[in-house]
């Protein structure tokens, strides 16, 4: 086993005690293809204490303070070495085998960079909620929130998984978004030129529950356009029908969550961005107005 691959994965933590046990159990049934670095921002619970009892030869524990979660993970992706690498949360768990079946995909097609699988749902006490299978392969994917993201065809993070080239390629995670900096990252791979594959398995388990950061979906929703926008503006590889259409349902998106700061009277807006009239959601809005005059008259 002296050059057995591994699978290196980056754990970022506070105070998550109440699940660590069950993560890095789950990465122990993984050996040996898997190690791990738990980048720990000063728990104050018994975190650490958990990390050192389940450690053995190639993990490592740093317990440093960072000013967020992007900012915990690049420090430990920067460091903690590994080919083939990914992270994972300290409330999820990598399903039995996983390890080893992304290390053999990865090693029987040499051209790929990122893999990603299916992901369990589980609740807070570990019982299963279902499975979820994304489908993602291309930089029109990706961004098309609407079609794809927002329309379960989305990735769960812990089921991706990519090589340290295209993190050398790529760079570190953009820190300035503190709930959908993975999105941003997939983003930047695609935009990158990744070449992706689809293990169809799943990879992980990913735990829902109240203190979870991903249930505060208006942000994340928010940052997710943000990042959408960025990237058009950026001049994102994509043929002028799709980014048109996109473009199309942004704009009107941002209008109605108020996110642009205009309030401009529904109509008034419709005069300036007339291709609306190309979106179902308008075309329905102005069915649904026309009746109720109707009715009132």
């Amino acid at each position: 086993m002296s050059h057995c691959p591994m699978l290196t994965l980056a754990i970022p933590n506070r105070n998550g005690g109440r699940y660590l046990e069950h993560t890095l159990a789950s990465l122990d049934r993984n050996r040996p293809w898997v190690r791990w670095w738990l980048q720990d921002s000063c728990s104050t619970d018994n975190s650490v204490e958990i990390a050192t009892r389940f450690a053995g030869p190639g993990d490592h524990i740093e317990i440093e303070s960072d000013k967020s979660q992007p900012d915990g993970l690049n420090r430990a992706i920067s460091r903690m070495g590994g080919d083939i690498i990914g992270f994972i949360n300290s409330d999820d768990c990598l399903a039995d085998g996983a390890a080893e079946a992304v290390l053999k995909t990865f090693a029987e097609n040499p051209d790929v960079d990122l893999v990603y699988g299916e992901v369990e749902w589980i609740n807070a006490s570990g019982a299963s909620e279902g499975f979820h299978r994304g489908e993602i392969s291309s930089v029109a994917d990706v961004l098309d929130i609407y079609r794809v993201w927002w329309n379960k065809r989305h990735w769960v993070q812990p089921e991706v998984f990519w090589r340290r080239s295209l993190w050398d390629r790529v760079g570190p995670i953009n820190d300035s978004y503190d709930l959908a900096f993975d999105y941003e990252y997939w983003t930047r791979c695609f935009i990158a030129g990744a070449r992706t594959l689809r293990i169809p398995r799943p990879l992980a388990q990913f735990r829902r529950h109240d203190q979870q950061k991903s249930v505060a979906g208006l942000k994340a929703a928010a940052e997710i356009r943000s990042i959408v926008t960025r990237a058009l503006n950026s001049g994102a590889p994509l043929n002028t029908e799709v980014r048109q259409a996109l473009s199309n349902r942004l704009s009107y998106d941002l209008y109605r969550s108020g996110e642009t700061g205009r309030q401009d009277a529904f109509w008034m807006a419709l005069l300036t961005h007339p291709a609306w009239l190309g979106l179902p959601e308008v075309r329905d809005r102005l069915s649904r107005s026309g009746k109720s005059r109707l009715f009132r008259g």
